[in-house]
């Protein structure tokens, strides 16, 4: 599982995933695109929220389907609000699914 850590926040780093990981970055990227009804080609990471056009209750669809997707309730939608750019929806995103599965194993993520 990705390390949805500062770094990843910030610059990106998709060189550095596992192919796994990349994938599931680009599975996030089409749930977004589809329950925002943005055009994927428009979601690079560095993109602003509301220069896509995502709004309010585009991020409470995104995290339902994320939340069906993974069989999980995880997203508060206060946090969902708080991300300005793609790339920290999907760090928050992906450091929710990390607590889950470090929940579920009994490990620290």
């Amino acid at each position: 599982m990705i390390v949805f850590n500062q770094r990843f926040s910030e610059e990106g780093c998709m060189a550095d995933l596992t192919e796994n990981d990349a994938a599931l970055v680009a599975r996030l990227l089409e749930i977004i695109a589809s329950e925002g009804l943005v055009n994927r080609d428009k979601l690079d990471l560095s993109a602003e929220v509301e220069d896509i056009g995502l709004e309010l209750d585009d991020l409470t669809l995104i995290g339902n389907a994320i939340e069906r997707e993974f069989d999980c309730d995880m997203l508060p939608d206060e946090e969902m609000q708080a991300c300005t750019t793609v790339r920290q929806l999907v760090a928050l995103i992906g450091r929710r699914l990390q607590e889950r599965a470090a929940d579920q194993s009994g490990k620290a993520p």
